[in-house]
């Protein structure tokens, strides 16, 4: 686990709650209608002084709910995180997982920290396509009459069902045939084609053949060489060599690695005691794919697999099993082993015995 759903929305909510302040006050709160050139009108919180109030307005959960949130006083229900993502669609998948997919308009708010993307420009296209589906969803169980209070007639709704080898649509499947006749269902598709001739167009901002051919970088290369350049304060110095448009993080310097957690290019003889501590702690919480991970390692390193795995016959490993505490400890054999007979002395004599060679 990085960071929780329960985090999230606190980014989330602060930056709602702050975004309308100024250095001359604070912007007036309303209940604002938000316009898409498609689609109806959506009533959006502005955000700013008295926010919590207007979020009530909106999702009927009130606003004493939502500032317990914000302090860490209760815990977001499953009411207030569909709230959030119909209300901001554009953050839903980033609220549930905590990543991005920005070329496709799945961004985080800009308060947010982001990885392994660092792109927060928000796509409208995408933003509208997001918005009208939500709008049509709710079409079609208003078209099918769905009892929506009812658990078991959503259910019944909702699932799709495989009697023998084809799967079956559910009840819904006549009621989306006589939406998908009607013009907002068009709209929707020409929603679509408008988003993707926007990415393509934000494609080329986001992965130029050089970083360098972005028109604006040209344009400031020009200034600087003229000397009309204002060095603009306040800008974060590990950043300042990036672009707004960057889909990803790009170092100053490239120095490759094999491994994206540093521990593990550390050869076993040369991992310090503190290092050791930090590797038993990641194998010990291993999940996902970390276990084909460390099997590499152990490739890279030259330690033979079955020293920490002995065969077993019909025993197949998966790496959500994570690795048994007796294979931790062989593990913490062999690097023992490897340290005692490894020294840095030694390893500098042996490279310059190799140089001589």
């Amino acid at each position: 686990m990085c960071t929780t759903i329960e985090d999230r929305i606190i980014l989330l909510l602060n930056e709602q709650a702050r975004l309308g302040e100024t250095e001359g006050g604070l912007r007036r709160g309303t209940l604002r209608r938000v316009v898409d050139s498609l689609t109806e009108f959506i009533r959006e919180p502005e955000p700013g002084r008295g926010y919590f109030e207007r979020l009530t307005e909106y999702t009927g959960i009130s606003a004493q709910r939502w500032r317990k949130v914000l302090h860490r006083r209760q815990r977001p229900t499953p009411d207030m995180i569909e709230a959030l993502a119909r209300l901001f669609p554009q953050y839903a998948f980033w609220i549930v997982t905590g990543i991005t997919d920005s070329s496709h308009g799945h961004v985080a708010p800009v308060n947010a920290q982001t990885f392994p993307e660092r792109l927060h420009v928000e796509a409208v296209a995408a933003n509208q396509y997001f918005r009208r589906s939500l709008v049509l969803f709710r079409r079609l169980f208003e078209e099918a009459g769905v009892d929506l209070e009812d658990d078991r007639a959503r259910m019944y709704a909702a699932e799709r069902t495989r009697p023998l080898a084809h799967w079956h649509d559910s009840p819904l499947a006549d009621a989306a045939y006589r939406v998908a006749q009607s013009a907002e269902y068009a709209d929707l598709q020409d929603i679509w084609m408008s988003r993707e001739q926007a990415r393509s167009a934000d494609l080329r901002r986001i992965w130029p053949t050089c970083p360098e051919d972005r028109p604006w970088n040209q344009r400031m290369d020009k200034a600087n060489d003229a000397g009309f350049a204002v060095p603009v304060l306040g800008k974060d110095p590990r950043t300042a060599h990036q672009d707004l448009w960057d889909l990803y993080f790009y170092p100053r310097t490239r120095q490759p690695t094999r491994f994206a957690l540093s521990v593990l290019n550390t050869a076993p003889a040369a991992l310090s005691d503190e290092q050791i501590t930090r590797l038993r702690a990641w194998l010990e919480r291993m999940q996902g794919d970390d276990l084909f991970v460390f099997l590499e390692y152990l490739e890279h390193h030259g330690i033979a697999r079955e020293h920490i795995f002995p065969p077993e016959p019909g025993c197949v490993r998966h790496a959500w099993l994570g690795m048994a505490e007796a294979e931790i400890d062989r593990f913490m054999e062999q690097v023992k082993a490897a340290r005692l007979s490894w020294s840095p002395g030694r390893a500098r004599s042996r490279t310059a015995q190799h140089s001589g060679a």
